[in-house]
């Protein structure tokens, strides 16, 4: 069921999530990634924000903000997953060698790579600011929409 907090929480984690993939791509300029990139990170911090962020708000400014900070790991964690699974899924022709148990393995270590890489001063910065205003929106929409 939708709830103002749901969705407050949504939108504040995905203008996060985009906002710092911009960080990430304004950082590595070498690496080919795009508008689908930011977007990709927008859909995955929107879910991480109404699952984790949205259902569990906190009961003041600081518990929300805390429920901000603990949903962006979940954000990490899902972003890591879905770019780890989309290249270990489009390299897949190329792993005709390796046994089919080698595959999740990788899909982990990847996984791993991705948050690894992720996690620069500027990209980490960009994400507690963006963790805790959301988390204190939400607990704000909760407070006063409930």
């Amino acid at each position: 069921m939708p709830t103002a907090a749901k969705i407050i929480a949504g939108l504040a984690l995905a203008i996060t999530a985009m906002v710092a993939a911009f960080v990430f791509i304004q950082e590595h300029p070498e690496m080919p990634l795009g508008i689908r990139f930011m977007l990709g990170n927008g859909l995955v911090g929107f879910f991480a924000g109404w699952y984790a962020l949205g259902r569990s708000p906190g009961h003041s400014n600081m518990a929300g903000a805390m429920s901000g900070l603990r949903s962006l790991v979940m954000l990490l964690v899902g972003a890591g997953i879905v770019f780890g699974g989309r290249f270990v899924f489009s390299n897949l022709g190329q792993f005709r060698s390796r046994d089919p148990v080698e595959i999740p393995l990788l899909w982990i270590e990847t996984t791993f790579e991705y948050v690894v890489l992720a996690l620069t001063p500027s990209v980490g910065i960009t994400l507690l600011i963006g963790g805790l205003l959301s988390g204190i929106a939400t607990y704000q929409a909760s407070y006063r929409w409930s």
